[in-house]
């Protein structure tokens, strides 16, 4: 039984639909799924510091940032991960996602060891791909059943939340091993990342971005 723990709801973002987030030193990257698919730079007090307008994206639900500072969306509408410039927001790639029936498409995304993680609720599979060309290297399971947003733990394990069941599970990424798991009360958990020893969510219905403290901090 997962622990269950009470949010601090923060403040609300500019974009209607908010469904992906990632913290940087710079601010909280947002994807939004409507707007069309706005990519906005917050500031940690919810201060609007860039928007870099419209992307092709559609339904949006994953964001992540590479070591060039470039920014990898997940396009779960068109089954797809594209790559934007961070300065002109201008596409500079992109890959199809798995399954390649087009069944599900790709939520929560993250850059590891120059690899990009996602998760495909419907395929309950978390995947890792190489960003040059695409090519699938390895899946591990996700768990619940709406896997959304997920982020890396500073001791390297990988954190899953899963948004019907309101509980972010802590991976092994090896194996995909549940190794802890946190119950989320309040607003309902779309987006998520780490910043600062704290879970920063979002909730894509009522625009608001709020925390849990990482377990032992």
């Amino acid at each position: 039984m997962a622990t269950k723990v009470e949010p601090k709801v923060l403040w609300k973002t500019p974009g209607p639909q908010p469904n992906g987030l990632q913290a940087t030193p710079e601010g909280l990257w947002v994807i939004d799924q409507v707007d069309p698919n706005h990519i906005f730079l917050l500031s940690y007090e919810g201060a609007l510091l860039r928007d870099l307008g419209e992307s092709r994206a559609r339904h949006a639900s994953g964001i992540t940032l590479d070591p060039n500072g470039n920014i990898w969306i997940a396009s779960t509408f068109s089954y797809e991960m594209i790559l934007f410039d961070r300065e002109t927001g201008r596409e500079l790639s992109a890959f199809p996602t798995p399954p390649y029936d087009r069944s599900g498409g790709a939520h929560g995304t993250e850059w590891r060891f120059n690899q990009l993680w996602f998760n495909v609720p419907r395929a309950g599979r978390i995947f890792v791909a190489d960003p040059k060309t695409g090519t699938i290297l390895r899946d591990i399971p996700s768990y619940g059943d709406r896997s959304h947003g997920m982020a890396w733990d500073p001791d390297g394990s990988l954190w899953s939340v899963d948004t019907n069941k309101r509980v972010i599970f802590k991976l092994d990424p090896s194996t995909g091993a549940i190794l802890d798991a946190i119950g989320v009360s309040g607003p309902e958990p779309h987006g998520m990342t780490i910043w600062q020893g704290q879970f920063w969510l979002c909730d894509a219905g009522t625009r608001e971005v709020f925390t849990i403290d990482l377990p032992g901090r």
